[in-house]
């Protein structure tokens, strides 16, 4: 009865895209969640449209979900992979879901903090209403880690969670005063006259995106997960080397214009290089901000707790990188 009602949740919270299935041969079903569409999540509608999953023996299916929703859907197994690596997961896993991080998409944040015109500066937010895209994801805690190395108190501004679609009209509205922002939706409101009150990428340094798992995956299916990081991270590859379809591709994936994809994709470009191996710095980060905002304070947190590189390593070394 839970796993009916969970999955129902599911299938109303987002929608299901599947890759093609080959009349040759039969393809490996895996289910896929992601948290919405923005630029991280790129390699993976990537390596579905351009079919990197099938030529890796894949039936890719994936679901837009919100994080509170994913991790326990992964838990449950009403999906084998969530495309996020964030304090949202780490979260989970040092909370007792036994799950690894195991590929990172970026290695950098791109968000600002947008508000409407008559705030001059951080100060004046202060008990304001702020727009994120999730409570306790990566979103909300990296914005409570630039306000404190701002000199603010946390604590002293009001978070709303609205879907990425919703911030901007939310903004625009009056609904909230400011809203945390990432391409493209950082263009467009700059573009309509509201003020970039935090540059938080600058301040706060950890991964955005990547691949989360369950422990039993990394055990049992280690040959499905590592079809699974080959795709992203081959995905990722034609992503940087293929400057034209990667415009196109960004341009349908976030319904923008020629010219706003270019900008998106010029700015992606420089977060995403990287082998897709998860970094001790990166889980360093995630961990030392889900810290600043109160959480975990008491424990020393080891990277083998929370995170596993090997197969991301196997995969890197195949793909030509040069890793350590």
């Amino acid at each position: 009865m839970r796993k009916k009602k969970l999955w129902t949740s599911l299938a109303l919270a987002g929608f299901l895209v599947t890759s093609s299935v080959s009349a040759l041969e039969p393809l490996k079903k895996v289910r896929i969640a992601y948290p919405d569409n923005t630029i991280c999540c790129l390699p993976l509608i990537a390596a579905l449209q351009w079919k990197i999953f099938e030529a890796n023996g894949l039936q890719a299916e994936i679901i837009q979900v919100r994080s509170q929703i994913a991790y326990p859907a992964l838990s449950s197994g009403e999906v084998q992979y969530v495309a996020g690596v964030g304090p949202a997961s780490v979260s989970a896993t040092l909370r007792g879901m036994p799950s690894r991080a195991v590929w990172f998409a970026t290695e950098e944040l791109i968000y600002s903090l947008m508000a409407r015109p008559e705030f001059q500066n951080v100060k004046d937010l202060r008990n304001k209403k702020i727009g994120l895209t999730g409570i306790g994801g990566t979103s909300h805690v990296s914005l409570q880690v630039a306000l404190e190395a701002a000199g603010e108190n946390p604590k002293n501004f009001v978070y709303i969670g609205l879907g990425g679609s919703q911030q901007l009209p939310a903004l625009e509205a009056g609904t909230i005063e400011a809203a945390l922002l990432s391409p493209p939706a950082l263009y467009f409101a700059k573009k309509r006259g509201f003020r970039d009150l935090l540059d938080v990428g600058s301040r706060v340094k950890m991964p955005l995106g990547g691949l989360t798992v369950m422990v039993s995956t990394l055990r049992n299916r280690a040959d499905e997960l590592k079809r699974v990081i080959k795709s992203l991270q081959s995905a990722k590859q034609e992503i940087l080397k293929s400057r034209e379809k990667s415009v196109a591709l960004t341009s349908s994936f976030l319904k923008l214009d020629r010219d706003v994809a270019e900008d998106t994709y010029v700015v992606y470009r420089k977060t995403v290089s990287g082998n897709g191996v998860p970094t001790h710095d990166g889980i360093d980060q995630i961990i030392k901000s889900l810290q600043a905002a109160g959480q975990f304070t008491d424990r020393k947190v080891a990277f083998e707790e929370v995170a596993d590189d090997r197969i991301a390593r196997e995969v890197a070394r195949e793909l030509g990188y040069k890793v350590p």
